[in-house]
């Protein structure tokens, strides 16, 4: 079949290329975008028809839906479809960058509390050394500070990782993208997780070339028997944030991770349990239940600063060595002297005062939230920095959202960390941003409870 689609724009001719059929269609969907002929807010054919016209299976587009939008070609807004997106401005990573005159309640920061002074003054004072810094860094080069880090995690009542396993990397996400290369195999390995998500579990599959299927879950964590009946198809990987789930808060119940675990251990599926908050557990950790073929990330971001990347992998048990090779045939190991400063802030006290300043502003803008938006349905905790707000009757998150960005706040809607062939509630997370003043956070939290109390007469036909 040839020239199809609403527009007509999609060219595809299966017979006369060898490549496998969801390769080519692909490659059609790109070249009609690179073209201009499917133009930035063009909506694609829904997946069953776009599968009737070419002749595929409406799992090839699906697959080639699935794959765009992981890239960033396409974009997909549940309930309405998926879109050409609309190219966006160069940006450092994932973070989001602050737009003047707006507050920034999109963006989970770490609370300012000072640290930058503080690790400037521990930088200077760190006193110089050639020990270390004309060679390559190998596996032994960090081990001062893998005991320093393993004490930190023992200290602060973290999930705790021996020195001897723990592998380094450069923040959560990079060991989350480590854990990927070092654990799937095959040309289109599967992922599992929540269908709603944190984003950057989407750009490290994205980076595995692995496929990222949602999971339904409720307020105990992923349903045991969706779990199982993704594992028979062929999961390879199951990617949680078992202690703090980013965007609702909740914390898998240890009824729920045993079910898990079980489900796991029947079908061979490793589990990454992301702890980039690293918060003090309240139930046996999946590393506790199974330390066969659990794997931790944890990092330094979300309590000391973001700036330092300094990320910790905590390997299933015997089994480092998957995680080493991975990481050194990535970047070799740390820089030397970011491994010094960390050293430094850990031995010096001074990691220890940041943590304990950050948790305290934390607890006190999470009680300041819990105050102003008392008459919504806001679930928060005082160990994390965001909350999830389920909207009243008469809103909608893109209606909210419009509405709140025209008094200058930016939030995040669900459809935002829903995967393409996910539910999202109608809801929005709240960040607590760290790096605004408490008179622009009161303000913001004042704009939204003001919105939320009046929500729009208008019915659109």
């Amino acid at each position: 079949m040839g020239t199809i689609t609403s527009a007509d724009v999609i060219d595809v001719d299966f017979g006369a290329d060898p490549r496998p059929k969801y390769l080519v269609l692909e490659g059609a969907v790109r070249a009609a975008v690179a073209r201009g002929d499917l133009s930035p807010g063009t909506r694609l054919p829904p997946v069953r028809d776009l599968a009737w016209r070419v002749g595929v299976t409406p799992g090839t587009v699906a697959r080639v839906y699935r794959a765009l939008t992981d890239e960033g070609l396409l974009e997909a807004a549940v309930g309405r479809g998926t879109f050409v997106a609309t190219p966006r401005a160069p940006s450092v990573g994932l973070a989001e960058i602050e737009v003047a005159g707006t507050v920034n309640m999109r963006t989970s920061q770490v609370m300012d509390v000072g640290q930058a002074e503080a690790i400037a003054r521990v930088m200077a004072e760190v006193g110089p050394s050639a020990e270390g810094y004309g060679t390559y860094p190998v596996r032994h080069s960090d081990g001062s500070v893998r005991d320093a880090l393993s004490g930190w995690l023992s200290d602060t009542d973290c999930q705790p990782i021996p020195a001897e396993d723990m592998v380094l990397c450069l923040g959560a996400q990079h060991g989350m993208v480590t854990l990927f290369q070092a654990l799937l195999h095959g040309p289109r390995p599967t992922v599992v997780t929540e269908e709603l998500c944190y984003p950057g579990f989407r750009h490290a599959a994205g980076l595995a070339r692995a496929d990222l299927k949602g999971l339904p879950f409720d307020d105990e964590g992923v349903l045991p028997d969706a779990l199982e009946r993704a594992a028979v198809a062929g999961a390879q990987v199951f990617a949680t944030s078992a202690e703090a789930h980013n965007p609702t808060t909740i914390r898998t119940s240890e009824a729920r991770r045993r079910e898990i675990v079980a489900v796991c251990d029947r079908y061979n599926v490793e589990i990454i349990d992301d702890d980039c908050f690293a918060c003090v557990p309240t139930a046996p950790a999946y590393r506790d239940l199974a330390p066969h073929r659990t794997w931790l990330v944890t990092s330094l971001s979300k309590t000391i600063s973001p700036a330092l990347r300094m990320g910790m992998i905590g390997p299933a048990e015997g089994r480092a060595e998957q995680a080493v090779v991975a990481m050194q045939q990535q970047f070799f190991g740390l820089p030397r002297p970011q491994l010094d400063l960390v050293e430094a802030l850990i031995s010096s006290g001074t990691a220890a005062s940041i943590r304990a300043d950050v948790l305290r502003l934390q607890a006190a803008r999470v009680a300041r939230c819990r105050a102003v938006l008392a008459p919504f349905e806001l679930t928060a905790r005082d160990d994390l920095p965001y909350a999830w707000l389920r909207l009243p009757r008469g809103w909608r998150a893109s209606s909210l959202l419009r509405a709140a960005e025209a008094e200058g706040v930016m939030l995040k809607a669900a459809d935002e960390f829903a995967l393409i062939d996910g539910h999202a509630p109608n809801a929005v997370r709240i960040a607590l941003n760290g790096t605004l003043d408490d008179a622009r956070f009161e303000a913001a939290l004042g704009v939204l409870a003001r919105l939320l109390a009046r929500p729009p007469l208008e019915v659109d036909t």
